[in-house]
This record gives structure tokens, C-alpha cells and sequence, in this order.
């Protein structure tokens, strides 16, 4: 599991999409290995991560979750 996740630009949604499915399932992987680590009430589907694409960083509002996340980066690929 990479600590970097690889986006791309798209004409859909928000503008950027995963890399590839690796970059994909990477993301799936971060997100599965963060849930024994929280409650099972809080919720940690794509929507809930807050995506920061002007800084390329991965937060939430749950406090253990975002410190996880922090230490995820976002890159752009071209």
C-alpha cells in the first residue's frame, strides 16, 4: 500500500479521477486498513473524505481519521 494516491484530470465530476484501478484499489486499501483503528459509526466512503485538491491531501472530520489521512498525498499525473 502506497502513500501517495495518483489523480488524474477528467471531464467528469469533480474534475479529477484515480490514475488507474491500482490507484483505485490503493485507495480502497488505505481506507480498510483505517477502519479497525475507528469507531464503527464513523462513516469513510469517498464522500466523507474531504479532498483537498488545492493542497493534494486527504481529510475528514473525525479527528483519529484525518490524522490518518494526513499522512496520504495526492498527486497529479499528466
Amino acid at each position: 500500500m502506497s502513500n501517495i494516491i495518483k489523480l488524474k484530470y477528467s471531464d467528469k465530476g469533480i474534475g479529477v479521477n484515480f490514475y488507474n484501478a491500482n490507484e483505485e484499489n490503493n485507495y480502497k486499501e488505505i481506507i480498510e486498513s483505517i477502519k479497525p483503528l475507528v469507531s464503527s459509526k464513523t462513516l469513510l466512503g469517498i464522500s466523507d473524505v474531504k479532498w483537498d485538491l488545492d493542497n493534494m491531501k486527504l481529510g475528514h472530520n473525525d479527528p483519529t481519521v484525518n490524522r490518518l489521512l494526513k499522512k496520504i498525498t495526492l498527486r497529479l499525473e499528466h
